[in-house]
C-alpha cells in the first residue's frame, strides 16, 4: 500500500484552493464579456474541478492520518474533473469570440477506465489555458498570459510524470508542479479580470 506523510496530504489542498480563487475571477470575466449563462457554465465547471481535487486531497489526508481509506473519494476525481475542464474550454472559446449579443449558451499507476477521462481532462485544460493565453495577449495583459502559459507548461510536466512508479519524491515533485501551475492560473485569471475591468466591459 502507498503511504503519504501528512505534510504531503495537507500540501494537496494548496493547488485546489489556488484554482478556486482563479476560477472566481474567470467567472467574473465570463459574465462581463459574455453573459450570466456563460458565467454559470464556468462556475459549474470550476465547482466540478474543485470538488474532484478537494475529495482527492481529503482522501489523501484521511489515509495519511490512518483514519480511513475511502477509495471512491480518490477515484471520482477523474469523473468530475474531465467534464469540468470541458466546460472551461467551451467558456474560454466563447470569451475569445467577444461580447455576446443575443441568445444563450449550452454546456456542451493509472487504471484503464481512467485513461479516457485523463485524456479528456488534459486536452480540455490545455486547450482552455491556450485560449486564455491568446485572450490575454489580445488584451495586452502580458503578465496574465505568462500565468496561463505557466499553467499550460505545468500541465505538460504533470502529464510527462504520470507514468512510472509513484515514489514519495516523485509525488512531491508532481504536487509542486501542480501548485505552480495553479498559481499561474490564479494570477492569470486575476490579472486578466483586472484588464477587462479597466477596459470598462464589466456588466455586473
Amino acid at each position: 500500500m502507498e503511504t503519504y506523510p501528512l505534510s504531503l496530504a495537507l500540501f494537496d489542498f494548496i493547488p485546489v484552493t489556488m484554482f478556486l480563487i482563479g476560477a472566481y475571477f474567470l467567472v467574473r470575466i465570463a459574465v462581463m464579456q459574455r453573459s450570466n449563462q456563460c458565467g454559470r457554465m464556468v462556475m459549474a465547471g470550476a465547482l466540478l474541478i474543485f470538488l474532484g481535487g478537494f475529495l482527492k486531497a481529503t482522501w489523501k489526508l484521511l489515509y495519511a492520518a490512518e483514519v480511513a481509506d475511502i477509495q471512491w473519494m480518490s477515484q471520482i476525481q477523474f469523473i468530475l474533473v474531465a467534464p469540468g475542464f470541458v466546460a472551461l474550454l467551451v467558456a474560454a472559446i466563447l470569451i475569445a469570440r467577444g461580447r455576446k449579443k443575443t441568445g444563450g449558451t449550452t454546456l456542451l499507476a493509472i487504471l484503464p477506465w481512467k485513461i479516457p477521462f485523463l485524456a479528456l481532462m488534459t486536452l480540455a485544460s490545455m486547450g482552455a489555458n491556450g485560449i486564455l493565453t491568446y485572450i490575454s495577449f489580445k488584451r495586452g495583459a502580458k503578465l496574465a498570459a505568462v500565468g496561463f502559459i505557466l499553467a499550460f507548461l505545468c500541465l505538460v510536466g504533470m502529464g510527462a510524470m504520470a507514468s512510472g512508479e509513484q515514489t514519495l519524491a516523485k509525488q512531491w515533485i508532481e504536487e509542486s508542479i501542480n501548485a505552480l501551475g495553479q498559481l499561474g492560473f490564479m494570477l492569470g485569471s486575476i490579472l486578466l479580470y483586472q484588464k477587462f475591468k479597466l477596459s470598462g466591459c464589466e456588466s455586473i
